[in-house]
This record gives structure tokens, C-alpha cells and sequence, in this order.
């Protein structure tokens, strides 16, 4: 029992550490787009465009990647694809190069280097998109059911704590480093990182099909539920109404990811001196930024214990409660700046301590034999819906201001609580009706 719960703790890490880095190349980029705004006056809903074609690209690849999963060994799946967000990233270095190009798209003029980039971070989507179908079943086949919310909470911290180290590097080593040199450095780290993951997955079950404590004498089909394929009706319109909430909890989540360093600098616009070091508002709001994402990471490992205890549905609903009125608060007013960066940390716990809530109901809905493509489907739904939420919002910045469209976020949180609400009276007719069909 402790060589399996040793195992299991490594595992642990391993995994986390895989959705950290992807994290972490992933939001390189948003810190970045005031920087961008002052160098070259590309408009929000451009930016927008750059870092929504990340979400599209990501959108594409995971539904292919979780038939994938399913299907083939997952150490040869996941690897491939950090890698090729690490060279993608490398490759978004040497976008400015592009400048000197113009091309008019549906009557708008977009230089070669917002091309360029859009390229880059579509790439980089494709690479992010084995992650989550090759992630999430990785852990049901590693993990005893009893300790899977923790887990959960370890995998969906580390995303936070990546994407929260991100702004802070970029905030720390631009001032000192032009941008395309920091963006080069990380893209290399990317490239090392999949070597090493390669050879540390050797340890681990990475076999389709198989299920927490099979061994090599338990066939695949032993793992489905019941001796047979689970039926559909149990799974499939459950899973319809947590993608409804998915969707537009994901679209309101990557708006704030996107465009929070943007408002703090531009609503705000806090600057100062520490130790010597003059801090511009752009500098300030990636370190604010980065403070709030690393604190919802941390959420997430309390969290993580809690969907071992509670209903995750309840949980869901309290921490987006408190999101959408956090996100209301720092739009509707204008906070000192200590409040404003605990508003701001409150907000991060809310908008994604759900994660492993959210992660724990989708794998319980799914049966072990269809995971990795649920996972892929219902990312690649979200993810497409992502990928224009931030130009929708850099549209709604441009015409009347970040805070409405903020207060425009707040509401979509809102929004996305009612399918929760009618979800588990759904489950419970479903599951009901399948028993009647397989008895009949």
C-alpha cells in the first residue's frame, strides 16, 4: 500500500507538472498585450485575435487527440504535443521580422506581424490539445477513486500556478530583456520539458483502456462498466448540459485571462519605484496579475479535497457566486490599491478554484472506455467558443471601455450557473431510464 501510494504521489506531480508547463507557455502572451499596444498600436480586438486563435487552435486538435487517447499509447501523444507548443513559441519570437507586411482581411488592414503571430499561437493550441484528452484519463487509469479530487486539485493548481509564474517572468525579465528574447527562452524550455516528459511517462500506465489497479492479465473490455459498453442515454445528456455551463463559464474565464492585465493598466494604471526599480503601470498589472493566478492555484488544492467530501455541484455554484460579484466590484468601481489586488485574488479563487469541481463531474458522467473523447469533445466545443470570446470583449473594450466589458463577464458567470442548477435532477432521470432499457 505505500509503494502505490508513493506511486501514486509521483504520478501526481508528473502530471501536474505537465499541465503547468502548458499553462505557462499559453500565458506568456497576455501580459504582453498593453507592451504590444505601445510598440506597435495594435488595436484590442487584434490582440484579441492573436490570443483567440490559440483558444481555435486548441479547439481543432482536441476532439482528434481524444479518439487518440483512447485508442493509442498516451506516451507518445502528450510529449509530441508540448513539444510543438515549445517550438511554436520559439517561432512567435521572430514575429516582429514580419512587420514590413500588410494585408487587408474583409476590409481590415493587418500587419504581417499580427499574421505572424496569429500563426504562432494557433500552432501552439494545436500542441496544448493533447494535454487534457491524454490528462485527465492518464489520472483515472493512475489514481485510486478515493484520492481522484485531490488529484484534480493538484492537476488544475499547477495550470494556475503556471499561468500565474507566466505574467510574473514576462513582468520581471522585460525589464530587462526585450520581449522576443523572454518568448525565444521559454519556447526553448518547452523543448526540453517534452524530452523529459517522455522518459518520466515510462513509469506510469499510459495504456488505453485500463483503470486504476488492472494489471497485464485484466483485459481492456474488463474495464467498461457493467461487462459492456455503458449505455449512452446514461452519459450523453448530462454531458449536454455540463458543456451548456462549459462553454460560457470558459468564454467569461478566458476574457478575464486575456484582458485583466490590460485593465488594471489601463483602469487603474498603478505604478511605482521598489528598490530602485521603476515599475510602469504594464509591470504593475503583470505582477497583480500574476499574484491573482497563483492564488487561484492554490485554491484549487483545497478545493481539490473538497470535491472528496461534498457535492462538486455545490461547490461550482458558490465559487462562480463570488467570481461574478468580484468581477463586478473592480469594474463598477475604483478600489486603493490594496483592496483592489484582494478583490482581484478573491475574484481568481472564484473563477477557477472550480476546476477540479467542474473536472470531478465531467469524469464521473464519463464512462472509462469513452474519457479521453469526452474530455476532447467537450473542449473542442469550449475551446471554439473561446476563441471569440476575446475578440468579442477587445470589440466591446474599444467601443465603450474594459469595465463594461468586464461587467459584461461578470454576467456571462451568472449565466453559465443555470445549467448546474437543473443537472442533477437530469442525471438522476437518465440514469434511471438506462437501468429500465438494460433490464428490458
Amino acid at each position: 500500500m505505500v509503494s502505490r501510494m508513493q506511486g501514486e504521489r509521483a504520478f501526481a506531480v508528473m502530471v501536474s507538472g505537465v499541465h503547468g508547463m502548458d499553462h505557462l507557455l499559453k500565458r506568456l502572451f497576455p501580459p504582453l498585450v498593453p507592451l504590444w499596444g505601445l510598440l506597435y498600436g495594435f488595436p484590442l480586438w487584434q490582440m484579441g485575435l492573436v490570443l483567440g486563435s490559440l483558444s481555435f487552435g486548441g479547439a481543432i486538435g482536441q476532439a482528434p487527440m481524444g479518439v487518440l487517447s483512447d485508442r493509442y499509447d498516451r506516451r507518445y501523444i502528450l510529449p509530441v504535443g508540448i513539444g510543438l507548443s515549445g517550438l511554436a513559441v520559439l517561432g512567435f519570437s521572430l514575429t516582429p521580422g514580419a512587420s514590413a507586411t500588410q494585408v487587408t482581411i474583409f476590409g481590415a488592414q493587418l500587419s504581417g506581424t499580427v499574421l505572424a503571430m496569429t500563426v504562432a499561437t494557433f500552432a501552439i493550441g494545436i500542441g496544448s490539445s493533447t494535454v487534457h484528452p491524454t490528462g485527465y484519463p492518464l489520472i483515472t487509469a493512475n489514481v485510486d477513486e478515493r484520492r481522484k479530487g485531490r488529484v484534480l486539485g493538484s492537476w488544475g493548481a499547477a495550470a494556475k500556478f503556471g499561468d500565474g509564474l507566466a505574467p510574473a517572468f514576462v513582468g520581471a525579465l522585460t525589464l530587462f530583456l526585450a520581449w522576443p528574447n523572454v518568448v525565444a527562452l521559454f519556447g526553448a524550455i518547452g523543448l526540453v520539458y517534452a524530452v523529459f516528459l517522455y522518459v518520466s511517462l515510462g513509469s506510469f500506465e499510459t495504456r488505453p483502456g485500463r483503470t486504476h489497479g488492472d494489471d497485464d492479465s485484466t483485459p481492456d473490455s474488463a474495464a467498461t462498466t457493467n461487462g459492456g459498453a455503458t449505455p449512452r442515454r446514461a452519459y450523453v445528456v448530462p454531458l449536454v448540459v455540463v458543456f451548456c455551463y462549459f462553454i460560457v463559464h470558459l468564454m467569461a474565464a478566458e476574457g478575464v485571462s486575456v484582458f485583466m492585465p490590460e485593465f488594471i493598466a489601463s483602469v487603474y494604471g498603478y505604478s511605482g519605484t521598489v528598490f530602485g526599480i521603476e515599475l510602469t503601470p504594464e509591470s504593475t498589472a503583470s505582477f497583480y496579475y500574476a499574484a491573482l493566478l497563483l492564488t487561484a492555484g492554490a485554491a484549487q488544492l483545497g478545493s481539490g479535497r473538497l470535491v472528496d467530501r461534498h457535492d462538486p455541484r455545490l461547490i461550482l455554484l458558490a465559487f462562480m457566486g463570488v467570481s461574478a460579484v468580484m468581477l463586478a466590484l473592480v469594474s463598477l468601481t475604483l478600489l486603493p490599491p490594496i483592496t483592489l489586488l484582494v478583490a482581484l485574488l478573491v475574484a481568481g479563487v472564484g473563477l477557477w478554484g472550480v476546476n477540479p469541481a467542474r473536472d470531478a463531474i465531467i469524469s464521473d458522467i464519463s464512462p472509462p472506455e469513452y474519457e479521453g473523447r469526452a474530455f476532447g469533445y467537450l473542449w473542442t466545443g469550449a475551446l471554439l467558443a473561446m476563441s471569440v470570446a476575446p475578440p468579442i470583449i477587445g470589440y466591446v473594450g474599444d467601443q465603450f471601455g474594459l469595465q463594461r466589458a468586464f461587467i459584461v463577464l461578470a454576467g456571462a458567470i451568472v449565466l453559465a450557473t443555470i445549467p448546474l442548477l437543473v443537472l442533477p435532477y437530469l442525471r438522476a432521470e437518465e440514469t434511471a431510464n438506462s437501468s429500465q432499457s438494460t433490464a428490458q
